[in-house]
């Protein structure tokens, strides 16, 4: 089962979009209460996807999306923010995340876009592994 790492600083927000994944139950929820704890629960398990929000203390959304392309760059990062403009949409994808979501439509959006971003992942994950073995069936040649 695919396990999704729900990051945010408001214990609400986090239970919201915990709830909204669970009602899916094809997911293992896990919650950190900023970046600096993601990064932290993320040394222990990684996470098949990341949703965080975008203002934290700590480590902020952008900033924990860059910290995750260098260190996780699979996990797909999906951010979440009760600011949505399309500039910040525009940083967000610019910074690697995989998708962006107002907060606002959360209750539209996130299943879908969990979906969506799951698929692809899944996907890109598949080309890796036959570039790999590709490569290594070059090397013995």
């Amino acid at each position: 089962m695919p396990t999704v790492l729900i990051v945010d600083d408001s214990s609400t927000d986090r239970l919201r979009a915990g709830g909204l994944l669970d009602q899916m139950e094809d997911f293992s929820i896990e919650y950190a209460v900023d970046g600096s704890d993601a990064l932290i629960k993320m040394e222990l398990h990684v996470p098949d996807m990341v949703i965080t929000d975008l203002d934290m203390p700590e480590l902020n959304g952008l900033e924990l999306v860059a910290v995750m392309r260098k260190a996780y760059p699979i996990v797909p990062v999906v951010l979440m923010t009760a600011r949505g403009s399309e500039d910040i949409a525009v940083q967000a994808l610019r910074a690697g995340a995989a998708s962006y979501v107002p907060k606002r439509l959360l209750n539209t959006l996130l299943a879908d876009t969990v979906r969506q971003v799951f698929q692809f992942s899944r996907e890109d994950r598949g080309r890796i592994r036959l570039m790999r073995r590709m490569a290594e069936q070059q090397v013995r040649f």
